[in-house]
Parts: structure tokens; C-alpha cells; sequence
């Protein structure tokens, strides 16, 4: 083997090497992107849940027990946790939230729908997301999933 060869098989190398630490940069970051988003909405829920009454997060109310009135306050606290699952929703039919990380927040989501105040909520304030109709019809599909109330 001459020289000549030998150096172009060396440049080689050092070209699928390089291109291989890029790959597995990239991959880290990625990685690393779907972890800070994971930490950030899980952060905006949490902050968002503290606005909420106790009483929205409870399977059902007891016998003749109602559940809150509408008002100001919890129209907001509710409007914001429907921004922030449109959020997270485009996010996800973007490809930039994972299968995986999406999973446990579809889940959550579809049992927060479930709720008594956040589906009275939902159907008061809909029409402002009349600009999306494709959320609209996913919050109505999770809304309307049987299933769910079946199978846990």
C-alpha cells in the first residue's frame, strides 16, 4: 500500500469519525432539548395547578355536592391550562416533543378533560380557540372518549 493510499484511507476515517461525533452530538442535544421541554411545562403546570381549586382535580363530586361556580378567576387558571395543552399538542404534531414524553402528558390531559369544571370551562371558552380547529377537535375527542372512564 502506498503512502498516497494510506492517506486517503486516513482522511477517510477521520471524515466517518467526524461525521459520527456530529451524529452523536446531535443526539445529545436532542436529547437534552426534549428533557428542557419536559422540565418547562412540567414547571408551567405545576404553577398553574396552584391556581386551581382542589375541587376540579376530584373524580366526582359527592351527592348533591356542585362544583365550583364560574368566575373570573377560574375561567383564567382554566383558560391557561387549555394554552398550555395547545402547547404542548402542536409541539407534539410538530415532531418536536417525542412519543414518549407525549404519552404521560396525553394521559394526564385526557383525564384532566374528564373533570367536571374543565369541560364546563372548555365549552364556555371554546370559541376562543376558533383559529384552531384541529385542537379544538382533539380536546372534544378527549372529552367524548369512553374509553378512558372504562379502562382505568
Amino acid at each position: 500500500m502506498s503512502s498516497q493510499t494510506f492517506l486517503q484511507l486516513f482522511q477517510i476515517c477521520t471524515i466517518v469519525i467526524g461525521f459520527l461525533g456530529v451524529a452523536v452530538t446531535l443526539r445529545g442535544h436532542r436529547r437534552q432539548m426534549h428533557a428542557q421541554m419536559y422540565i418547562e411545562f412540567s414547571a408551567r403546570f405545576y404553577n398553574m395547578l396552584r391556581t386551581l381549586p382542589a375541587q376540579i382535580w376530584a373524580e366526582q363530586t359527592a351527592e348533591g355536592e356542585a362544583i365550583p361556580p364560574r368566575h373570573e378567576e377560574l375561567t383564567k387558571s382554566c383558560l391557561q391550562s387549555f394554552h398550555i395543552i395547545a402547547d404542548l399538542y402542536h409541539l407534539h404534531r410538530g415532531g418536536f416533543i417525542a412519543a414518549d414524553l407525549w404519552r404521560p402528558w396525553q394521559h394526564a390531559i385526557r383525564r384532566a378533560m374528564h373533570r367536571p369544571v374543565l369541560q364546563r370551562e372548555w365549552l364556555a371558552i371554546e370559541h376562543i380557540f376558533d383559529h384552531d380547529p384541529e385542537l379544538r377537535h382533539y380536546i372534544r375527542g378527549l372529552m367524548a372518549d369512553k374509553t378512558f372512564r372504562t379502562n382505568r
